[in-house]
């Protein structure tokens, strides 16, 4: 085994490792091993919580040292309620989480993170010139999310959750992605947003 491939298979596997026992710090208390199903909203907060760990947002982005990651989702009531109990106690570059729920476009400019479900990319394209040089970290589900210029798409792929990444919407808005997290993603897009 070469050691480039040796180190990159043992940051990834280190980081799956973390990422596993992070999943299971959102377990609710009481759940035994033999419950191994972990529920998609669960899978796709800890993505979130992850994502937000592995990239950095520009001083400007919020109004305070203590201010929230806002964390704005469109539609959903259900994975808005889950996202808010399970980032409740988390924190993030010294941010803790504050989960909205959105209504209309102007709400998404007050946001460090937007989530975007596959049902709501329409959205997402309606809003996504007023918001791309912002410091908004965007998230869907699907390659179409990429196509309009988001920045990270969640899928599944043979029943586990993935991820792509579409870096130049995020240099854009000045967030630097680490190094580390776009190793981990299936498939890095080149080229941009259109």
């Amino acid at each position: 085994m070469q050691p480039a491939f040796k180190t990159t298979l043992t940051r990834r596997i280190s980081f799956l490792s973390c990422l596993l026992l992070l999943l299971l710090s959102f377990a609710a208390p009481g759940a035994g091993a033999q419950d191994a199903t972990i529920p998609e909203a669960d899978l796709k907060a800890a993505f979130l919580y992850n994502f937000t760990k592995f990239v950095e947002w520009p001083a400007d982005a919020f109004g305070r040292e203590d201010s929230p990651f806002v964390v704005g989702i469109y539609g959903d009531d259900e994975f808005v309620s889950t996202l808010r109990t399970l980032l409740r106690d988390k924190k993030a570059h010294g941010h803790p989480f504050e989960v909205r729920k959105l209504s209309s476009p102007q709400e998404a400019k007050n946001c460090q993170i937007l989530f975007f479900r596959e049902s709501d990319n329409r959205k997402f394209s309606q809003i996504y010139e007023n918001i791309k040089k912002s410091p908004i970290l965007t998230v869907g589900e699907g390659s179409e999310f990429l196509d309009a210029g988001g920045m990270f798409a969640l899928f599944f792929e043979d029943k586990q959750l993935r991820f792509e990444v579409n870096p130049a919407p995020a240099e854009n808005a000045k967030l630097s992605v680490s190094s580390k997290l776009l190793r981990l993603a299936k498939k890095i897009r080149k080229g941009g947003a259109k």
